[in-house]
Order: C-alpha cells, then sequence, then structure tokens
C-alpha cells in the first residue's frame, strides 16, 4: 500500500502534540502529505445560561483552529498541513473528511481511559477503528 495522505486527527488537550509528532514523523518516513483535523463534538454540547449551542459550537471552533496554529508553529514548522475543523460526532467527522479528502491512513491517539470514564465519553479512537476502511495508527497517550 502507498500511503501519501495521512489525517492526523487531534483535539485540543495537552496530548495533541504527541499525536501529531507521531504522525509527521510517519508521514516523514513515507513522504506523505499531512492534515490535521479537530472535531467539535456537538453531540453532547452543553450550555450554561448565557450560550446558545450554535454560540458555544462557535468558540470551541475558534479555540481548536488556535491549537492547530500552535502545533503546527511547534511540531511542524516549515512543512505544509491542510486543516480542518468540522462539527458532528467525531469519529464520523473524522471518517468523512478522511474520505473526502482520500486519506490513506488515519492517526488518532487514545487516552486510555478505563471504567466510568470510557464508558461515559465513549472513544473517538475505538470508534475510528470500528467503522473506518482505512488503515489507522493509533497513538497511546495515557498520561
Amino acid at each position: 500500500m502507498n500511503y501519501r495522505k495521512i489525517l492526523i486527527a487531534v483535539d485540543d488537550g495537552p496530548t495533541a502534540e504527541t499525536v501529531a509528532s507521531n504522525g509527521l514523523q510517519l508521514a516523514q518516513q513515507l513522504n506523505a502529505e499531512i492534515a490535521l483535523i479537530s472535531v467539535v463534538d456537538t453531540e453532547f454540547l452543553m450550555t450554561d445560561g448565557g450560550l446558545t449551542p450554535r454560540e458555544m459550537a462557535d468558540i470551541i471552533k475558534i479555540d481548536f483552529k488556535k491549537s492547530q496554529k500552535i502545533i503546527m508553529y511547534k511540531v511542524f514548522k516549515d512543512i505544509q498541513v491542510s486543516a480542518f475543523v468540522e462539527e458532528g460526532k467525531p469519529f464520523e467527522m473524522i471518517l468523512k473528511v478522511a474520505g473526502e479528502w482520500q486519506a490513506d491512513l488515519i492517526v488518532v491517539g487514545t487516552h486510555g481511559r478505563t471504567g466510568l470514564a470510557h464508558l461515559l465519553m465513549g472513544s473517538v479512537a475505538e470508534s475510528v477503528i470500528r467503522h473506518s476502511t482505512k488503515p489507522i495508527v493509533v497513538v497511546p497517550t495515557k498520561p
């Protein structure tokens, strides 16, 4: 298989740089094009009175774009990287963009949650793996 395009899924958490760095190393070894994707999870978007869910989603999108810019500066430096910030169910949007952008490989991180946290939060990585027709690289990022 020839991997020419790698889609790297990142959130705005402390492990995003680790996932991006691993994706970059892989892309460099394969001489592949890179894109980042972050997804505003609108399924469980809750607001506390003053903001509508739409306003909250817009704020989170801005935060993701800032986080992606920081990652691009710190991790990718002068390397050309495409960036996507989408809204919806994270695993569905990751797979949708992977298809539209014609990614050959998807890189995701896993927080290693177990028990109740895993049950409540679900696992984006697990859902991507379960539903993807494309190869996946999972980067463990247990704190």
